[in-house]
């Protein structure tokens, strides 16, 4: 368990990092009516997407982590319990990741 733990504290920190630098470069990105090329401004926004989309992939890594610690202290009852937990976390990320409100809210939102 204490393993777990570990790894979810070094994803969230390593994520928290990465939400900074992608600040940074967002904050770097030239504006519009700058000396900046159209394909320099776009470069510098990539960038800063890819880094948040890092960011966010070590974030969702440590959520998962915590997560399925709750199931792994099941194992402290028994193994029954255990196996019982993890499947619950495992239902209740896949409905919350693939199959929730806000994911639908988002496909329809880039729809537009």
């Amino acid at each position: 368990l204490a393993v777990v733990f570990v790894y979810a504290f070094f994803k969230f920190s390593w994520a928290y990092r990465l939400f900074n630098y992608g600040a940074i470069l967002l904050g770097a990105v030239p504006p519009k009516g700058s000396d900046a090329t159209p394909e320099q401004m776009l470069r510098a926004a990539r960038k800063a997407a890819a880094m948040n989309i890092a960011a966010g992939s070590h974030f969702a890594r440590g959520q998962r982590a915590f997560f399925f610690a709750l199931a792994y202290l099941g194992w402290f009852v028994s193994p029954w319990v255990f196996m019982i937990a993890t499947v619950l976390v495992f239902i209740v990320l896949l409905r919350r990741q693939f199959f929730s409100e806000a994911r639908l809210a988002l496909l329809n939102a880039s729809d537009r």
